[in-house]
C-alpha cells in the first residue's frame, strides 16, 4: 500500500521546483528591497514606511477575498493550477520594475515602489497558494505530504545558497560599478526563473488537480464550494488554525523587520557589506542541514514541538548577537541559528495548516482545504505590511541618514531594531505555537475519523 500511494520522484522534485526558484525571488525582495529603495533610489526611510504599511494593509484585506475564488473557482487549468498561470506573467513584471530607478518626488517614488512591490509578492503567493492547496490535492497520505512538504524546505535551502554566494558578486559584474543597473538585471534573471520554477509546480499538479468537464466535476464543485459565512465559521471556529494564524502573523513580522534590516547591520555597525555573501552562504548550508533533518525531527517530536524547537532557535539567534559586542563571527553565528530555525519551521509550520484543514473537516464534513490553504500566505502579507512600517518608522526614529556615520546612541537604536524587536515577537509567536492543540495522538483520531 505505501508503494502505491508513493508519489513519483519527478512529481515531487517538480512540485518543489516552484519554491525552488521563488526562494531565490523571496530572497532578493526580503534582504534588499528595503535597502535599494531607500540608499540607491534615495526614498526617505520614514515616507517609504508609511506608503509601505498602506499598501501593504490593503492587499492583507485582499488575501482572503483570494483564498476565496481559489475555494471555489474551477476551470480547464484545474481548480488550483489556473492560479499560478495568471499569478507568473504579473509577479515576473512587477518584480521587474519593482527594482528599476526611477526619478521623481520622494512621496511619489514611496508609493510607486510599494505598489510594484505588493502586486509583484501578491503575485507570487497567488502561485504559492495554489502550490500549498495541491498537497492536500496530490495526496492525502500524511508520509507523502511531509514528503512534500520537506521537500519544499530542501529546495529552498538550496537556492538560498545559491543566492548568498552569488547576488552581490553578480550585481557588482553586471553593475560595474552602478550598483542600480546591477541590481535590475540581476533581478530580471531571477523574475524570469520564479516564472519558470512555479510552472514545474503546475506540470505536478496536472494528473491530481481537478478539471471542470463533465458531470462528475461539477458535481465536485458544488460539494466543495463554500458560502462567505462557511468560510469565516472555518476560521473563527477552528482553534488549531487560529493559533497558527496568530504564530506565523508574529513570525513573519519579525522575520521580516530582520531580514530586511540586517544588510545595515553589515553596512553601519560591522562596516563591511561584502561579508553578507561568506556569512549568508554559511547560513544557508546550515538552512539546507535543518531541511535534511526536518523529517526526522517532526517524525520524532510531532509537527508542533518540532516548530516550537524552531520558533526557539529564531529567539535565540537573534539574540545571541545583541547580548555579545559585534562582530562578524557573532553576528554570523546567530544568522545561522536564525537559518535553522527558518528551515525547520518551514517543513513543520505547513503541516500545522494541512492539520487544521483536516480538523476542521473532520468536525463538519467540510472540505475546506483550498481556503484554509491559501491562509496560509495571509501572515505573510500582514507581516510584510506590519514589517514595513515598523522597520522604516524605527530607522527614521533613530534619526537614519544614508550614507551618515551612526553616534554610540543611533548604534545601539540600530542593534536594537534588527534583533531585539523581532526577539519580542518571535517569543509571542512561541507562545501561540505552545497553545496550537493538535498532537500528534489527536490527529491520530482525525485521521481515523476521515477515514
Amino acid at each position: 500500500m505505501a508503494n502505491e500511494n508513493r508519489l513519483p520522484e519527478k512529481v515531487v522534485s517538480a512540485f518543489a521546483m516552484g519554491t525552488f526558484m521563488a526562494s531565490l525571488y523571496y530572497s532578493l525582495v526580503n534582504s534588499y528591497y528595503n535597502f535599494y529603495v531607500t540608499d540607491i533610489a534615495m526614498v526617505p526611510a520614514g515616507l517609504l514606511g508609511s506608503a509601505s504599511f498602506v499598501v501593504r494593509l490593503v492587499f492583507v484585506f485582499i488575501t482572503p477575498l483570494l483564498a476565496a475564488l481559489v475555494q471555489n473557482g474551477r476551470s480547464r487549468f484545474g481548480k488550483y493550477r489556473k492560479w499560478i498561470f495568471i499569478g507568473v506573467p504579473l509577479s515576473v513584471v512587477f518584480t521587474i520594475l519593482t527594482f528599476t530607478k526611477f526619478s521623481g518626488s520622494g512621496i511619489f517614488l514611496a508609493i510607486f515602489y510599494s505598489v510594484t512591490y505588493t502586486l509583484s509578492s501578491g503575485s507570487s503567493s497567488l502561485c504559492g497558494n495554489a502550490q500549498m492547496a495541491l498537497m492536500n490535492v496530490m495526496t492525502d497520505d500524511p508520509a507523502q505530504q511531509r514528503r512534500l512538504s520537506t521537500r519544499r524546505s530542501q529546495f529552498q535551502d538550496v537556492a538560498k545558497i545559491l543566492f548568498a554566494a552569488t547576488f552581490l558578486p553578480l550585481v557588482a559584474m553586471i553593475g560595474g560599478g552602478d550598483d542600480g543597473k546591477g541590481y535590475h538585471w540581476v533581478a530580471v534573471i531571477i523574475a524570469v526563473l520564479a516564472g519558470i520554477g512555479y510552472l514545474c509546480t503546475a506540470w505536478s499538479g496536472k494528473k491530481y488537480d481537478i478539471y471542470d468537464t463533465g458531470a462528475g466535476a461539477s458535481q465536485a464543485a458544488a460539494q466543495d464550494k463554500m458560502s462567505a459565512r462557511q468560510m469565516l465559521d472555518c476560521v473563527v471556529k477552528n482553534p488549531p488554525l487560529i493559533c497558527m494564524l496568530l504564530a506565523e502573523t508574529l513570525k513573519f513580522t519579525a522575520f521580516m523587520v530582520f531580514i530586511s534590516t540586517f544588510a545595515y547591520y553589515y553596512q553601519y555597525i560591522l562596516m563591511d557589506f561584502s561579508a553578507i555573501t561568506l556569512t549568508t552562504t554559511i547560513a544557508s548550508v546550515v538552512a539546507l542541514a535543518s531541511s535534511l533533518l526536518g523529517p526526522a525531527i517532526i517524525k520524532l517530536l510531532g509537527s508542533k514541538h518540532a516548530n516550537t524547537l524552531a520558533l526557539a532557535a529564531y529567539v535565540f539567534g537573534l539574540l545571541l548577537p545583541r547580548l555579545l559586542p559585534p562582530s562578524i563571527v557573532v553576528f554570523g553565528v546567530g544568522f545561522c541559528i536564525v537559518y535553522f530555525g527558518m528551515s525547520l519551521n518551514a517543513c513543520a509550520g505547513p503541516l500545522q495548516f494541512v492539520n487544521s484543514s483536516l480538523y476542521y473537516q473532520s468536525r463538519t464534513g467540510i472540505n475546506a482545504t483550498g481556503f484554509i490553504m491559501s491562509l496560509y500566505v495571509f501572515p505573510v502579507q500582514l507581516g510584510i505590511a506590519l514589517s514595513s512600517g515598523i522597520a522604516n518608522w524605527l530607522l527614521e526614529g533613530m534619526g537614519y541618514v544614508p550614507g551618515a556615520e551612526l553616534t554610540a546612541a543611533q548604534t545601539a537604536s540600530m542593534q536594537n531594531i534588527i534583533l531585539v524587536v523581532p526577539a519580542v515577537m518571535l517569543a509571542a509567536a512561541l507562545a501561540a505555537n505552545l497553545i496550537y492543540p493538535l498532537s500528534e495522538k489527536r490527529m491520530g483520531e482525525v485521521y481515523a475519523k476521515l477515514k
